[in-house]
């Protein structure tokens, strides 16, 4: 790498060491630093490649609970570089504690993992959840069926120092669920195919340099805001990697905007990429700062920015960041994109995601609006208390859809979920004009996940 490892305590390269939180040191204007982080996830990489050379077809298996922040540079955590080595992606998406309700802010790592698995030759992709009672273990098996991959469920025995006495065997909790799988829903998750309808853009060259905007955020920041809003909207989106940023021929393949936000380090080869989607007729939504430092981190002469906002392509909408406003909602408000799906009356509370399956599609619907009850007594080691139980504010649950008929087929539906039970509800479908058809979905009795399948 051709740099030095500077004495312990030099600011220039370790920047603030009196600041308690050591995953926070060092200095990203630094290269030498930079080199340095680069070097410590190189060797996990080469670590790696050595265990899967010895052990040969022996299946190799992430576990993480996150691949998406800057932090993880401190622990040499980088999911992308060990991708080619590993056979399965495991996402740690709930723990037992009652912060778990908190769904929306996984969805994008949820996204990122399962991106990674599919292009590793569609690699099985694992939820694991941590519980104790029974509603954590539905609600970690309803989100893997709302992010349509495998579960894993687990108690984690001794992550805490005493188990509960009202603790129950991870057996008896999933079992419901699993046997309802089976017989009433049995869906094949390496088989669906998400309903897509933008490309939100996660730079890893971003991360890795441990680039921040001046308001402070990192461009993951950014991600996750626009996650939150596709999933307000009912939108399907996937998350698109640095590496495909890069392949002009994947840009053009599909033809849904591609969303930048503070997407700040940029290679000369995606920016010859992106320039190349834009002047086939591509549709991107940018939000600066865009190109003011390379792959490596060093800042340009001349901000990328400066050059593609001349290139006045007809389909680049410049847009503010999603981390301090509602960027989609002037978008589709200008009649600049229409989603696919959208909510006319009910509970806005519920959020759908579209996934399509050998028999058709199927809309997931899981719940926003859970209120998490903590153990009386139960805490974890952080001091967070321990989810118990968790419910949802009664609204109306009778909701009604607007969708894009020339585009969505659906056949005859029925809502199912585990609550209840073997019981099903016909879904009344009604023909609309201009390619405009609704649908009414009732989740009347459903508290927390239903699937409306054929």
């Amino acid at each position: 790498y051709g740099q030095e490892i500077p004495p312990f305590g030099e600011k220039y390269f370790w920047g603030d060491t009196t600041n308690p939180d050591k995953q926070s040191w060092g200095n990203y204007e630094n290269p030498a630093f930079r080199d340095w982080l680069r070097m410590k996830s190189d060797s996990v990489v080469d670590h790696l490649k050595m265990i899967k050379s010895t052990i040969g077809d022996i299946p190799l298996m992430t576990c993480c609970s996150s691949a998406g922040p800057i932090v993880l540079n401190s622990i040499a955590l980088n999911l992308e570089k060990m991708a080619p080595h590993l056979d399965f992606f495991m996402l740690e998406n709930v723990g037992i504690t009652v912060k778990t309700v908190d769904w929306m802010g996984m969805d994008a790592e949820a996204l990122y993992q399962k991106d990674v698995a599919e292009k590793k030759g569609n690699a099985p992709a694992i939820t694991i959840s941590y519980m104790i009672h029974p509603k954590g273990g539905y609600l970690g098996w309803s989100l893997s069926r709302f992010w349509g991959v495998a579960n894993w469920s687990s108690t984690l025995h001794q992550r805490l120092e005493e188990d509960p006495v009202d603790a129950m065997e991870i057996e008896d909790i999933i079992s419901v669920y699993n046997n309802w799988d089976i017989h009433h829903s049995d869906l094949n998750d390496a088989e669906g195919k998400d309903l897509v309808e933008a490309r939100l853009v996660t730079s890893s060259y971003c991360r890795d340099n441990g680039w921040r905007g001046t308001d402070g955020f990192e461009q993951w920041d950014r991600v996750k805001a626009w996650s939150a809003l596709f999933i307000k909207n009912n939108i399907g989106y996937r998350l698109l990697r640095s590496e495909e940023l890069a392949d002009s021929k994947s840009l053009g393949d599909e033809h849904t905007p591609l969303i930048m936000d503070g997407v700040a380090c940029v290679s000369d080869n995606q920016f010859k990429a992106i320039q190349n989607f834009l002047k086939k007729g591509g549709t991107a939504w940018l939000a600066w700062p865009f190109g003011t430092h390379d792959e490596k981190g060093f800042k340009r002469q001349l901000p990328l920015s400066e050059i593609i906002i001349k290139g006045r392509y007809r389909n680049l909408v410049i847009v503010n960041t999603a981390t301090s406003s509602d960027p989609l909602k002037n978008i589709i408000s200008k009649g600049k994109f229409t989603p696919l799906l959208k909510q006319i009356s009910g509970n806005t509370q519920w959020e759908a995601r579209i996934r399509f399956y050998k028999d058709g599609p199927a809309v997931h619907f899981l719940n926003t609006g859970l209120v998490g009850v903590p153990h009386p007594t139960e805490k974890d080691s952080s001091g967070t208390p321990i989810l118990l139980d968790f419910h949802s504010v009664d609204e109306n649950n009778k909701l009604e859809y607007e969708f894009d008929s020339d585009k969505i087929k659906f056949g005859q539906l029925s809502v199912r979920s585990p609550e209840l039970g073997e019981n099903t509800r016909l879904v009344d479908i009604s023909n609309g004009k201009n390619g405009k058809s609704r649908i009414l979905v009732d989740l009347q009795g459903v508290e927390t996940y239903a699937v409306v399948q054929r």
